[in-house]
């Protein structure tokens, strides 16, 4: 028997294993210091404001303790993934000593995420079980009484061979099962309440080790191959941004001239202490790509709280007035703001709405998020939309004049709300939370689901429909496909779906093709689906803050999604989500991740920064072919932490 994992816990410190179960994750590369081996935890629990995963010493040696409950980890269970997807046949050894008959612990094997695994497990004091989970669904494979005490430890053993399921505790079997489900991958530790883990090992006969090699070492052949074909990152620009740098308020912009982009560094100002719920706009820092700064609006601050925030901050770059200039709109301090794009200087200032109601924390709106639209029905979008967290939108003229505005119940709003003419009567319609609104603010439809809608996508991504499509990832409340009048042509749940893309991810497919991210519970798991929503795969990279953001690297017509900018997890991953491109390991920056068309070749650069530097990378060879890719996405001036990315074929 060869050894493919053993695990006695003595490399690590007594302590808590290092976890981040704040919004930051949600598109930032932030991992929490600290060493956690050869295990990752994919769970990220509301509610869980400590390490669930506890290093103690006892007796001289480590043993691992899971610290949560029932009635504190109800966003599902404490999950430690530890393995490899090519994983195959093997024997799984675990000894473990439940501390509470409230929940169950044990072991998952066959596991390709947090939603799709099966589960082997002491439960409630009483039950052996085997359960194959496959997101929604519980199929119990086995399961036969057994009285369990909680002042001693048991030994969980699983034999996988492939068709076959045998399960052992304490050396004796207890039952067996034939299951030609899904076979191989890694393992994990779960827990629904309190328990301590000993010692993990897993291991497998010599023609299983062969066959798992084999397999793994094909993957990498190929992978190698595929990373040799696409055009490597390198650097292109270089950028300090001392004292003044932000995460992922961040906008592109003419600021001044239509001939190229600009860069707009928004640092925020939380009201509340710590509270990311109520923002305001601290300083705007313009620079060039050559990292000249422009000029400054507000007062700078030098330490991370100043530029990491889990929110929207209300900043967009647009030329509101028409004067073919773009000029700056935020929100700070109760006052909206217009500025001269050129100068940073203030063009028109005015109070922002009273507030009241359950966000009336100061009397007057503080702001959440600044959308362009065009309910008027103008030559060109000259309407503003202001909202506040979850209650309330205000819509304005281009001078700062009252439209309309409408209150929703909690939550309802969502993050970040997209216009479209979807009647094509030249006004736009708004797609806020699981609504649709008219120009003047009317309702034409809503959903009655739980939970609020985190990124919204609009376009014609069936092409065998006529209409455009909105597609909405809603945290608990799935993934969705609507048609314009509201009806439900895709729903699926796939835990807190959490950020969007739609793109041409697979040349071989009818359409564009969606990749969703969760996050909260069963968080990082990737999943891409077809143009209707068929789910085609899915996979649970070990690490957070994967911003799906398409992009054009080949200019070939594939796109490939954004990950992150870590050297270790991050790169793009393609259709088949394949890793085809790493970032080189040359000290860049990894907490943001963007990407755009900044040389004007039509192909995308990726831009990586935090508080300190940005960096620029492009392909490392010229594109080469008679035509080129130049994809359609939401535009420039409605940027947002919380805005699905759309890129619509468009050759050049």
């Amino acid at each position: 028997m060869a050894v493919l994992l053993s695990e006695d816990f003595s490399g690590f410190e007594a302590g808590p294993l290092p976890v981040d179960f704040t919004a930051t994750g949600e598109y930032h590369y932030y991992p929490a210091p600290g060493y956690c081996g050869a295990w990752y935890d994919p769970m990220t629990g509301i509610g869980r404001r400590n390490a669930p995963w506890l290093v103690i010493e006892d007796d001289g040696r480590h043993r691992l303790l899971q610290t949560t409950t029932p009635e504190t980890n109800g966003r599902g269970p404490a999950v430690l993934v530890a393995g490899d997807d090519d994983w195959g046949e093997l024997t799984l050894t675990v000894r473990v000593q439940p501390l509470r008959a409230d929940g169950y612990v044990g072991v998952c094997f066959r596991y390709r995420t947090s939603r799709s695994h099966y589960r082997l497990c002491l439960d409630e004091g009483t039950v052996l079980r085997l359960v194959r989970v496959c997101h929604e669904e519980r199929d119990v494979l086995a399961e036969r009484p057994f009285a369990y005490s909680c002042e001693g430890a048991y030994e969980l053993q699983v034999e996988d061979r492939g068709g076959r399921i045998a399960v052992s505790v304490d050396g004796e079997q207890q039952f067996e099962v034939v299951d030609e489900g899904a076979a191989g991958g890694r393992v994990a530790l779960i827990a629904k309440t309190t328990c301590i883990y000993d010692a993990v090992r897993v291991s497998a006969h010599e023609e299983a080790t062969a066959a798992f090699v084999h397999r793994r070492d094909a993957r990498l052949r190929e992978l190698d191959e595929l990373r040799e074909r696409t055009p490597r990152p390198v650097p292109w620009r270089q950028i300090d941004t001392p004292g003044y740098g932000t995460a992922r308020q961040i906008r592109f912009g003419h600021l001044r001239s239509r001939e190229r982009l600009d860069i707009l560094l928004a640092q925020n100002l939380k009201l509340m202490s710590s509270n990311d719920s109520l923002t305001t706009v601290r300083c705007l820092t313009a620079i060039d790509l050559d990292g000249n700064v422009l000029w400054q609006f507000g007062e700078p601050g030098s330490d991370l709280d100043a530029g990491l925030v889990t929110c929207d901050l209300p900043v967009q770059i647009y030329d509101i007035d028409g004067d073919g200039q773009d000029e700056v709109l935020c929100l700070k301090n109760g006052k909206l703001y217009i500025l001269d794009g050129r100068n940073g200087e203030v063009v028109n200032v005015r109070p922002l709405p009273l507030s009241p109601g359950q966000e009336n924390t100061f009397g007057r709106l503080v702001g959440d998020a600044i959308v362009i639209a065009n309910f008027r029905g103008l030559d060109r979008p000259g309407d503003i939309l202001i909202k506040n967290r979850y209650r309330q939108v205000w819509a304005l003229d281009g001078d700062l004049d009252l439209l309309w505005t409408r209150e929703f119940p909690t939550w309802m709003t969502g993050h970040f709300a997209q216009p479209c003419d979807l009647d094509g009567d030249g006004r736009d319609e708004l797609v806020i939370g699981y609504c649709l609104l008219g120009p003047d603010g009317e309702m034409r439809w809503s959903h009655d689901w739980h939970d609020h809608t985190d990124e919204i996508a609009i376009g014609p991504f069936d092409p065998n429909r006529e209409d455009v499509q909105i597609a909405l990832v809603c945290g608990d409340a799935g993934f969705n496909i609507l048609a314009p009048d509201g009806t439900v042509l895709h729903r699926e749940m796939l835990g807190h779906a959490q950020r969007l893309s739609a793109a041409k991810f697979r040349s071989d497919l009818p359409g564009l093709q969606f990749y969703v991210s969760t996050y909260w519970g069963s968080g990082g798991i990737l999943s891409l689906h077809d143009c209707t929503g068929k789910r085609l795969i899915e996979l649970e990279p070990t690490s957070l803050g994967n911003v799906l953001n398409p992009v054009n690297w080949t200019g070939d017509g594939t796109e490939l999604a954004l990950l992150s900018g870590s050297r270790e997890h991050g790169g793009m991953l393609d259709g088949y989500g394949r890793r085809v491109v790493r970032f080189p390991e040359d000290g860049h920056p990894e907490m943001c991740a963007e990407a755009l068309d900044l040389t004007g070749d039509a192909r995308d650069e990726v831009v990586l920064w935090d508080m300190d530097r940005i960096w620029i990378y492009t392909q490392d060879r010229p594109h080469e072919g008679t035509r080129i890719y130049r994809p359609v996405r939401y535009p420039h001036y409605n940027a947002s932490n919380y805005r699905a990315e759309i890129s619509l074929p468009r050759w050049a």
